[in-house]
């Protein structure tokens, strides 16, 4: 099994060398385990011809905090300000996909960054509600079963229920097909209001992310039924 710790020297290496490869710009409210699943998610199932990852994150951008209204300024900048190592040019016409916990930011942030995505030609808001936590529960065990009332105390649940499962590598622990086919079917259960793109307390919509991901797998339909595609 791939036990590999992900470092910023790890993000981002390869890059497309054809246009025909769909680029996904994921910008992340989370520093480490958000990217570092989503890095992992790349390595193990997305087909490298087919669609490609570039993370925007806070450790490589001149714009810190990691606020909504950052994660703006932060995307805003790099399409205005693109790394000079990448070897395509990103536009707004790419997808733009932004992660992000509810926590305690302001509501009228996450209002504003919802707007902002929307002026994207392709770009979408996914948030996890308290957090990304919520969306790694999934793989592990059902909703009901989360007693945190809080985003830290969601963080200790987890790692109580990681130690009784012997998970012992984050990330590469979740990288199952079995596993992330059950967090999507969990994940779309718990999603009990579909049309907003606010999640209800303990649901996440990072799953409609996932699903979109895992048609440019290597896994395609045998993950997810073709109903939910």
């Amino acid at each position: 099994m791939n036990r590999k710790k992900y470092s910023l020297d790890d993000y981002n290496k390869k890059e497309p060398f054809d246009d025909s490869c769909i680029k996904f710009f994921i910008i992340y409210e989370g520093a480490d385990r958000e990217p570092n699943y989503f890095e992992a998610f790349k390595d193990k199932f997305l087909e490298e011809k087919k669609a490609y990852i570039h993370h925007i994150l806070e450790k490589t951008s001149l714009v810190k905090g990691n606020m909504p209204k950052n994660l703006i300024d932060r995307a805003r900048d790099f399409i205005k300000n693109p790394p000079k190592s990448l070897k395509f040019t990103p536009s707004e016409e790419d997808k733009f996909r932004f992660v992000i916990d509810v926590d305690k930011h302001p509501k009228n942030q996450i209002e504003d960054l919802k707007k902002y995505s929307d002026t994207l030609l392709d770009s979408n808001l996914f948030i996890s509600n308290f957090s990304f936590e919520i969306w790694l529960w999934f793989h592990l065990d059902e909703q009901e079963k989360i007693t945190a009332k809080k985003p830290k105390e969601i963080k200790t649940q987890l790692g109580r229920k990681q130690n009784e499962l012997k998970f012992a590598a984050f990330p590469h622990d979740y990288m199952s097909k079995e596993l992330i086919e059950k967090a999507i079917e969990r994940a779309e259960k718990a999603d009990l209001d579909k049309d907003n793109y606010f999640p209800v307390v303990k649901s996440t919509k990072v799953y409609i992310l996932i699903q979109e991901l895992l048609k440019y797998s290597i896994l395609n339909e045998d993950v997810i039924s073709p109903e939910t595609l």
